[in-house]
């Protein structure tokens, strides 16, 4: 006996289905029963926190539980199919259905599966059921959503951190300092070392981070540059003279 997937029973009333089985059908049926019914609870376990494992027999239309554990839907031995089971049954659906939504009588949310199993007819003989209580996840979920702020920010921001190119610095004297340290370090040339052309290049960075907008900017560039507040100015004029004559 291999799990596969259905075939039609027939179509028509729970008799008229249920005597569509042959009596070798009923022999392949009572073989999956009796060899998957004592794992039942065992699966029920193993699907934790909270599921329910249902093994219907088929050829016994309309009381197809054999075995049950892990109680959700309040049903026991003995008990009919579903709703949507009788119809799929009885209808020839030919799939498995794996991880599809129900939601039982006292409202419970589910994840839902169900395999079939096929006699030597072709003809599904038996059907093994997992519903798993969703509830809790489906809460977590939404207190994560609520949580999360960047839930809002563009998909593709939140596939990988940002690189490091924003500081939060706690004081106007932190974030001079830490714009003064960059520019010069990205020139690639120590103070001591530089000439005009590197200093104006400090000074155009500078410019262009927005540095001279911050109150004794000037003057914190040429002590940082070791030069004249008068020379800071000078460089900034040819910057802005070269701009003006693009």
């Amino acid at each position: 006996m291999v799990i596969q997937n259905s075939t039609d029973i027939g179509i028509g009333d729970d008799t008229v289905a249920a005597a569509a089985f042959t009596d070798e059908d009923r022999e392949d049926a009572r073989r999956v029963t009796e060899t998957v019914g004592p794992i039942v609870a065992a699966l029920a376990a193993a699907w934790e926190p909270r599921s329910e494992v249902v093994l219907h027999n088929l050829t016994k239309l309309p009381f197809t539980i054999e075995a049950i554990a892990g109680d959700i839907t309040g049903r026991g031995v003995g008990g009919p199919p579903t709703d949507l089971g009788l119809r799929n049954f009885t209808s020839g659906w030919n799939e498995h259905l794996i991880g599809y939504r129900t939601e039982s009588d006292s409202g419970v949310q589910m994840r839902s599966s169900s395999i079939f199993f096929r006699g030597a007819s072709g003809r599904a003989v038996a059907c093994l059921c997992i519903n798993t209580d969703i509830d809790k996840v489906l809460e977590a979920q939404e207190l994560l959503r609520r949580m999360s702020a960047i839930t809002t920010i563009d998909p593709a921001l939140r596939a990988q951190p940002a690189p490091r190119n924003e500081t939060f610095p706690a004081t106007v004297e932190a974030l001079s300092a830490g714009i003064l340290q960059a520019a010069i370090g990205e020139s690639g040339v120590p103070v001591e070392l530089m000439k005009k052309q590197h200093k104006i290049e400090v000074v155009r960075d500078l410019r262009a981070r927005g540095f001279f907008t911050i109150r004794e900017g000037v003057e914190l560039a040429a002590q940082r540059l070791e030069v004249g507040r008068h020379t800071i100015y000078n460089y900034l004029n040819e910057i802005e003279a070269e701009g003006n004559s693009l």
